[in-house]
């Protein structure tokens, strides 16, 4: 587990899927990262590649040749090596090998760094192509934060407030696949409750930045992805008591699950990423504690 910290905030990074494990703000002395009890979600903070969300049948098509792959991919239940540590910053590296072309036949690195500046968090995602041919990918974000904030705040303390483009698109789940989407002209601050989440994840594009907001205090949690194709937001939702889990997540996406009448090729996917020989993707996305 290597630590970082600041005037403002303290994090853990585990090697272990590279995954954020704490998110610590000194001013409120408070962890808002979810503690990941399995009673609810066993997970954190997991990285999302080479796919985000589900597969139809788990399976997909490259080059004619059917690939069995999970929700989500593997990289998060893989060990990353760290490659470099700063004052201020750590870098972790997962690299293809022959184990992995077992489910995704292309050859990677992708590396991942944490960075802290103020009271902000920039993760940055930089895929490698290393094969001798194109390479395609989606990768994502899974971060689960504690809400609410504090014990004796209610659930419907908290809301969410958007920055959005003048487009956006609302991608409606059969879970757990895409049914459909559809044109949304604007997307007003939602006051959190069970019933949103009823349908599973809600899932845009067109949006830069979503921030938890609580009516009780002037602590928030802000994160900023501006020009990223996809965001998913969920807790999970339990129809006997009508309620969610202690946490919600905020996913800044490069990529997203199968529509039910998806055709299983992955170089169709929506959202998929296409990496020339010898290309470089990189994206960043900034966690702000408020």
């Amino acid at each position: 587990m290597i630590k970082l910290e600041n005037k403002h905030i303290i994090i853990e990074v585990n090697e272990a899927g590279a995954e954020l494990n704490k998110l610590y703000s000194k001013k409120y002395n408070l962890d808002f990262l979810w503690c990941g009890d399995s009673k609810y979600w066993g997970r954190k903070s997991p990285v999302l590649f080479p796919i985000v969300g589900r597969l139809k049948d788990n399976e997909t098509y490259i080059e004619n040749e059917i690939f069995k792959m999970g929700q989500h991919g593997f990289a998060r239940d893989s060990i990353f090596k760290l490659i470099d540590t700063t004052n201020s910053s750590v870098t972790f590296s997962l690299a293809s090998k022959e184990s992995s072309m077992e489910n995704f036949p292309f050859s990677y690195r992708l590396n991942i760094t944490y960075e802290l500046t103020d009271n902000n968090l920039a993760v940055t995602w930089n895929v490698i192509n290393t094969d001798d041919k194109p390479i395609y990918f989606s990768i994502g974000a899974h971060p689960a934060f504690n809400v609410p904030f504090f014990k004796e705040d209610k659930l419907e303390d908290y809301y969410l407030t958007y920055k959005t483009k003048e487009k956006i698109n609302h991608y409606i789940f059969e879970p757990p696949y895409i049914k459909e989407s559809k044109v949304l002209e604007n997307l007003p601050e939602a006051t959190l409750k069970p019933t949103l989440f009823k349908n599973d994840a809600l899932v845009y594009s067109g949006v830069d930045n979503v921030t938890i907001n609580s009516k009780k205090s002037t602590a928030a949690i802000s994160l900023s992805f501006k020009d990223f194709p996809f965001v998913g937001i969920w807790s999970p939702y339990y129809k006997k008591t009508d309620s969610i889990a202690p946490f919600l997540c905020i996913e800044p996406w490069y990529g997203i699950a199968d529509f039910v009448n998806g055709n299983k090729k992955y170089k169709d996917k929506l959202g998929i990423n296409k990496l020339e020989i010898g290309g470089d993707f990189s994206a960043t996305y900034t966690i702000s504690l408020l």
